[in-house]
């Protein structure tokens, strides 16, 4: 008991840090959806190493402890997300920190909203069923262990059966789509593309390249996701969804990035690049879609499309985004833009 008093003690006389400081101003109960800016920024400062990444753990994990506000503990889950999506060493920091622990707490707490309850679930689904996080066998662990406990309904799901379920019931029960999680920007309008952009922040070039890389992971993920071999692409997969609204959401940030950089040739032919690409597997994405959907008849002009893709591919701009390669890139276009179509060469012998 004295013990525990001591440690509560401490925490209150301890000075804040400014990762806690950072943690309290990304999860304020008045926001009413994610700061991804700054979430984002979060993440790169952690990467550059001026944020210390156990001490922002440290930060989420208290703001998830059961009873705690539910704005609180929404905007910690998407927190802790964005850093462990971004910034990998911060697996090993949730692990050893025992924020696994905190986050069975949080969905056994009868007075959890369902909604962070069911949000809690899918991250530990997500990271148990992975291969990646082999080396750390506590997140496959309590992943085994919430499918075989019985979790109680919060006190808010009145309208569901007074009952119980464990983690693959619970989830089966309803569609898992993420709404809001990720908010898109409307491209068309200007306003919403100038607030998103003011909202990322961004001070420097650095933190503009920090932005292109990370969109550059998550539209690699995707690609990897939307090109894999299986016949059944899993379209509705969490992961799936969350990477998609991602590339959507950072389209117009790409272009913002593009119209503002004048003076560095690297980063404006990577940003152009990045945009490209974006629009291809967002596009690539709504295709699948649709020829997936129950009883949609297949066009006949399946192969003209996958024809017309593989152009679009061929065309792309080298990755790497040098610019030698982007000289090269441009002096085949414009030699191929000269060559005379096969019917303008048909019409010459003709006459």
């Amino acid at each position: 008991m004295g013990r525990t008093i001591s440690s509560k003690m401490k925490e209150i006389l301890q000075s804040p840090t400014p990762e806690s400081k950072v943690v309290d101003e990304a999860t304020a109960e008045s926001m009413e959806e994610p700061n991804w800016g700054l979430n984002l920024r979060i993440c790169a400062m952690i990467s550059r190493g001026e944020y210390d990444g156990t001490e922002i753990v440290r930060a989420i994990k208290k703001k998830l402890a059961p009873g705690k506000n539910h704005v609180t503990q929404s905007l910690s889950l998407d927190l802790l997300e964005a850093c462990t999506s971004n910034c990998e060493k911060v697996f090993s920091e949730v692990a050893s920190e025992k924020v696994l622990e905190d986050m069975v707490k949080l969905i056994e707490d009868s007075r959890t909203e369902h909604g962070n309850r069911v949000r809690a679930m899918q991250l530990i689904r997500a990271w148990g069923e992975t291969e990646d996080l082999d080396y750390l066998p506590v997140f496959r662990q309590t992943y085994e262990h919430l499918k075989s406990t019985e979790i109680p309904m919060s006190t808010q799901e009145e309208s569901f059966p007074s009952m119980q379920y464990n983690l693959e019931s619970y989830l089966g029960r309803e569609p898992l789509s993420p709404p809001e999680r990720y908010p898109v920007p409307n491209a068309g309008a200007e306003n919403e593309v100038d607030a998103t952009y003011i909202s990322y922040g961004f001070q420097s070039i650095e933190e503009k390249k920090e932005f292109l890389v990370t969109a550059r992971n998550t539209l690699d993920i995707l690609s990897s996701i939307l090109n894999s071999d299986t016949e059944l692409k899993p379209l509705k997969d969490d992961l799936t969804v969350s990477m998609l609204e991602k590339c959507k959401q950072s389209l117009p940030v790409v272009q913002r990035i593009i119209e503002s950089t004048s003076d560095d040739e690297v980063m404006l032919f990577d940003a152009l690049n990045l945009h490209d690409e974006l629009q291809l597997i967002i596009s690539r994405h709504d295709e699948l879609a649709a020829a997936s959907e129950p009883g949609q008849p297949k066009s006949n002009n399946t192969e003209e499309t996958s024809g017309d893709s593989k152009t679009d591919k061929a065309i792309l701009p080298p990755q790497s985004g040098s610019t030698t390669e982007m000289a090269d890139y441009s002096k085949v276009h414009s030699t191929d833009s000269n060559k005379p179509s096969h019917q303008e060469e048909s019409a010459d012998k003709s006459s």
